[in-house]
């Protein structure tokens, strides 16, 4: 005798909303603008984010695709997906969720220049970033481009100075300074190592434009430009 089967859509049951603590709920209800939380693991910082991103849609007439939420891990980017969904019990459009790095991807190949979508600018790995600039370091030296203080010529082949520079570079675009900036604070700081330092990150950045790479500061840097831009605020905002 043929069995047959029918699918049916389970109902969406929102999960009840926790009991917040009045400083949980003083987030939660937060009347906008930039607001900064401070608190340490174990606090409730997920389930208070979760609860006001469903306050924003569930009382003050947010499109859920109108939210985005941003943090730093692929499963915390993920829980927190699964978390807001369960609370506000449908399917269908629902807040964006990401790391910061997969959005301000998207947002750099989105608004890249169109001759650009022929060979679309790839993202840098943390290997890859380490044999590339090993080597920038050790051509530096080896041809003499760089005016590196002589404490420095001994580390110039090792790990240890890549992971220095990585970690350099990476402040310095989160402040917003280019290689100039770099080299000029190094010069006002009596620190030659910086001045060295700001004339590899030009090369560093030269040569990654010309393979089509961006490494993960550059990543958010590039993003933070184009979102200050005139030109693009109204769409991003928009969105």
């Amino acid at each position: 005798m043929p069995v047959s089967y029918v699918l049916r859509r389970s109902a969406s049951t929102p999960v009840d909303a926790p009991v917040l603590e009045p400083a949980q709920r003083a987030v939660v209800e937060h009347p906008g603008g930039p607001l900064l939380v401070l608190a340490g693991p174990g606090t409730g910082k997920t389930t208070t984010l979760v609860e006001t991103v469903v306050d924003r849609i569930e009382r003050r007439g947010l499109r859920p695709d109108q939210v985005l939420v941003l943090t730093f891990s692929r499963k915390a980017a993920e829980e927190l997906r699964t978390r807001i969904t369960a609370r506000l019990g449908r399917t269908g459009v629902l807040p964006t969720a990401a790391t910061f790095h997969s959005f301000c991807f998207g947002v750099v190949r989105q608004f890249a220049p169109a001759d650009m979508f022929v060979d679309p600018v790839s993202l840098l790995s943390a290997p890859e970033q380490d044999v590339r600039l090993r080597e920038l370091l050790v051509g530096s030296r080896d041809m003499g481009t760089v005016a590196w203080p002589d404490a420095l010529v001994p580390a110039i082949r090792t790990r240890g100075l890549a992971h220095e520079m990585q970690a350099l570079f990476a402040q310095a675009r989160a402040h917003g300074w280019d290689p100039d900036d770099l080299a000029a604070v190094g010069r006002a700081s009596e620190r030659p190592e910086w001045v060295a330092a700001g004339q590899v990150f030009a090369e560093y950045l030269e040569v990654l434009d010309a393979q089509g790479f961006v490494d993960y500061a550059e990543l958010i840097h590039r993003a933070g430009l184009i979102a200050a831009d005139p030109a693009h605020q109204a769409e991003l905002h928009d969105r």
